[in-house]
């Protein structure tokens, strides 16, 4: 479950400081996708003048614009691979897990390169493959929070330095259930209710939002500066999309489940690439 993709996101990485338009890492992403990238939401119709008087045409005009930006904004259905995780409780066997999942044990074994008759133990992480339709959702005008010219740049010019380090807040409020551990985990876990909301633990672009890679679910990346980006996974609504400055403290997604067995925010950080501790770049821990 924890298998790191240290040489995409590297590719992906070396990709961005050509040019820092995110191309590199949407191809790189692209390439592992099931289904296309997130929506991107339709941008705010203009307001009419209430004291002009309307004419059937600009009638006509505004009922096709809203018309027209109810459709963009309208969720996609899509039949997509999904990939699953669980967790091998005491007692559990490959028939069981697979009843329980509605998928045969022939299956179960493939997928997991086990014999038919392997014992499991407590604490396994099974994978399990199936075909799912799926709700993409747009995200609303107005969920992201504005960012006037001057800020958004002197994000930019922000992303486009190195820097030696990062300063961030916590993604999430609730506990960490899963720590760093080099080498083994990808970042930490924090855990809470489906709903939850997931800040941006600092001011930067983002660089992907969507449901690229089967591991992550619903998944932001965002770069921080030419050295450090942050990662957000398992989401159960994405509320920006690629190329938006955000802020620290914006919310950027409401927390979920999406490829994973408990409801929590895989939070990562990346230097130059590579999976960091994002402990020391945090607050004092949560309680």
């Amino acid at each position: 479950m924890f298998e790191d993709r240290q040489g995409q996101w590297t590719y992906g990485l070396s990709r961005l400081r050509a040019g820092l338009a995110g191309v590199g890492l949407a191809v790189l992403l692209g390439a592992c996708a099931n289904v296309d990238q997130q929506q991107t939401p339709p941008t705010s119709q203009p307001q009419p003048d209430p004291s002009a008087s309307a004419t059937p045409a600009s009638g006509a005009a505004a009922s096709a614009a809203q018309a027209a930006q109810a459709a963009a904004s309208a969720p996609v259905t899509r039949v997509v691979t999904k990939t699953t995780y669980v967790r091998v409780r005491r007692g559990d066997t490959l028939q069981r897990i697979a009843s329980s999942h509605n998928v045969s044990v022939r299956d179960l074994s493939a997928w997991n390169r086990l014999k038919s008759n392997s014992r499991l133990r407590a604490g396994q992480s099974l994978k399990i493959v199936s075909k799912q339709t799926i709700t993409v959702q747009a995200a609303a005008p107005g969920n992201a929070a504005p960012a006037n010219t001057v800020q958004s740049r002197a994000v930019a010019a922000e992303v486009a330095r190195h820097a030696s380090s990062v300063t961030l807040v916590w993604p999430a409020q609730g506990r960490v259930v899963e720590p760093f551990a080099a080498g083994t985990t990808r970042g930490i876990e924090i855990a809470g209710k489906a709903g939850d909301p997931v800040i941006a633990a600092a001011d930067g672009k983002v660089m992907y939002a969507g449901t690229g890679l089967n591991e992550y679910g619903s998944l932001i990346i965002v770069q921080h500066n030419k050295d450090f980006l942050t990662a957000y996974s398992h989401n159960r609504r994405l509320l920006v999309k690629t190329g938006d400055m955000v802020h620290q403290g914006q919310q950027i997604a409401e927390m979920g489940n999406e490829n994973n067995d408990r409801v929590a925010v895989l939070f990562e950080v990346r230097r130059d690439g590579k999976p960091v501790d994002p402990m020391p770049y945090l607050p004092t821990p949560q309680s």
